[in-house]
């Protein structure tokens, strides 16, 4: 089911579920990933992961699907609330890589007494 989103500028985004991601959606995402830097891999992930999951937006702009420089014309607020939205996909792409306790947690760890 899709979800409709007000960002902080007033314009409404309905997002996809991320449920219904599939595996050709997670390949999207390593396509042109900068290996050179984690954190330009990072951004590029998830402005990737964020025009995947757009499906209607009420901006005067193409679809970040479409044309994905969109995202950039945003206001640094609206974009943080879609990178928020987006961080709930991510234990749905790599469920092996959500903070869990056995990932959270080295049982060999010392621990405070």
């Amino acid at each position: 089911m899709s979800k409709e989103i007000t960002l902080p500028s007033g314009a409404t985004v309905t997002l996809r579920d991320p449920r219904t991601l599939k595996q050709k959606d997670r390949a999207k995402l390593y396509e042109n990933a900068d290996s050179s830097s984690s954190l330009n891999a990072g951004i590029t992930i998830m402005t990737k992961l964020i025009a995947l999951l757009i499906e209607e937006w009420s901006f005067e702009l193409v679809l970040p699907s479409g044309k994905i420089e969109s995202l950039g014309e945003l206001d640094i607020p609206d974009y943080d609330v879609l990178n928020d939205e987006a961080e709930k996909a991510l234990p749905i792409l790599w469920p092996k890589l959500a903070a869990t306790t056995e990932t959270e947690s080295d049982p060999k760890a010392p621990t405070a007494s």
